[in-house]
């Protein structure tokens, strides 16, 4: 009886301590983050793709995930120190001594190269390549960026405008004006999304020594300016999308309306900046992207039948 039980409470701390290695693990790749990543990248593969294949959409799904997980981890190691001075990011495996830096890249470096190797061997050469140039701008340039400019900001808005690019490409092997079109929306969302961010956490990102944004936007008006700026641009850009085989009447009357509720938020930054108007900004761009990226498949691929 007692061996019984110890055997239980034995097998329970067994238990209990893979769910938090394996939490660790979720919060070191981002995962959340990650699966809208995958989402839009599935979204550009569904748009693209003829006959659905399971084993190669599989292979997709699997090394877009791992890739963008050891990106994400990466970056985590490579900011660990300056991640520990931020109040926001403390907390995650490195800074707050969870996970050591050596054992966090070992596990990155092995998701970023298995990611690759699944999508060269699974999907098609095209979309590795394009997985590789996700990982290394991200890493390589918007990370060292990131401390001395807030152009990274826009840097980094290269390799978040890529998944859905490589969706298109794993369906179809080409980087046709599909494909860019998508990079472009995805590209010119992600400003107002990070800037808004960036101005709600402006202190504590001054706290860990980062300078992502081109003013105080509490009493000047750039950062607001190019929040305004990219927002009309992503609206113009969805309208215009149809126009070369991107979406149908539907999506245009979404991309109008989800579009221009944006901007509205945009405007209202503009004039009078509060946490508020920027919180505004920020959670209606989450929104957002999943909501057009749905209807963009829905128009293309189900109304048109």
């Amino acid at each position: 009886m007692v061996s019984a039980i110890l055997n239980v409470v034995i097998m329970s701390n067994k238990i209990r301590m893979f769910k938090n290695t394996f939490s660790l693990y979720l919060q070191l790749g981002k995962f959340r983050l990650c699966l809208l990543v995958l989402f839009t990248a599935l979204i550009g593969y569904g748009l693209g793709v003829e006959h659905f294949d399971i084993g190669e959409l599989w292979a997709f799904s699997t090394g877009t995930l791992l890739t963008a997980m050891g990106a994400n981890g990466l970056n985590q190691w490579w900011e660990r120190e300056r991640d520990s001075l931020m109040v926001r990011t403390r907390n995650r495996p490195i800074p707050s001594k969870k996970m050591t830096s050596t054992h966090a890249l070992l596990a990155t470096m092995i998701w970023s190269v298995a990611g690759i190797i699944v999508l060269l061997i699974g999907v098609n050469g095209l979309t590795a390549l394009l997985a590789f140039i996700t990982l290394v701008s991200y890493l390589l340039i918007y990370t060292p960026a990131k401390p001395y400019s807030s152009i990274a900001v826009l840097l980094g808005a290269v390799p978040g405008a890529i998944p859905p690019m490589m969706g298109w490409t794993a369906a179809t092997n080409t980087l046709s004006i599909e494909a860019w079109v998508l990079g472009c929306v995805l590209f010119l969302w992600q400003i107002p999304h990070f800037m808004s961010l960036a101005s709600i956490y402006r202190h504590d990102y001054d706290k860990g020594g980062y300078h992502l944004l081109l003013d105080n936007p509490e009493i000047e008006r750039a950062t607001r300016g190019i929040i305004l700026v990219f927002s009309l641009a992503l609206l113009g850009v969805t309208l215009l999308a149809p126009a070369v085989g991107v979406g149908k009447s539907v999506f245009l009357i979404g991309a109008t309306v989800f579009g221009g509720i944006m901007v509205w938020f945009a405007i209202r930054l503009y004039q009078q900046y509060s946490i508020k108007n920027a919180r505004l900004v920020f959670r209606g761009s989450i929104i957002y992207i999943p909501l057009l990226m749905i209807l963009l498949l829905v128009d293309q691929r189900i109304l048109s039948l």
